[in-house]
């Protein structure tokens, strides 16, 4: 009795996870402008306006798989949410690109990355939802 009851609350718990996993990747499927960089130093903070530039799109598709393009330049990745974090690679490659989640709407996106040069700066990539 008491083995059913452990494997029922792990199967509880397994699906509460996928289903968890599942609705990020499903809030973050679609089309997103990338509208603005802010990196954060010791000094200050730095900000640009992606918007003045010719735009740049992650399309992240039910796959799992994600096309970022500036209309020029397109590249091709996986992509997987777990944990509130955005992991990202392609095939054959060795490493993995982890940024975090810091917002995730039906139209707002914003991610973190830490910059590992001589400060360790973060960037916040700021995206919306395009149609």
């Amino acid at each position: 009795m008491k083995q059913k009851t452990f494997l029922l609350i792990i199967i509880f718990a397994l699906t509460l996870t996928i289903n968890a996993c599942k609705n990020n990747n499903d809030k973050i499927v679609g089309k997103w402008q990338h509208i603005l960089i802010v990196a954060e130093h010791h000094e200050g903070n730095d900000t640009l306006d992606m918007t003045k530039y010719p735009p740049t799109f992650n399309i992240f598709r039910d796959d799992s798989t994600l096309l970022v393009t500036n209309g020029q330049k397109e590249v091709n990745v996986r992509y997987y949410v777990s944990n509130n974090k955005l992991y990202s690679y392609q095939l054959g490659a060795s490493d993995t690109s982890k940024m975090d989640i810091k917002k995730l709407t039906k139209d707002e996106l914003i991610l973190q990355v830490t910059i590992m040069d001589q400060e360790q700066h973060k960037e916040k990539l700021y995206y919306k939802k395009v149609k």
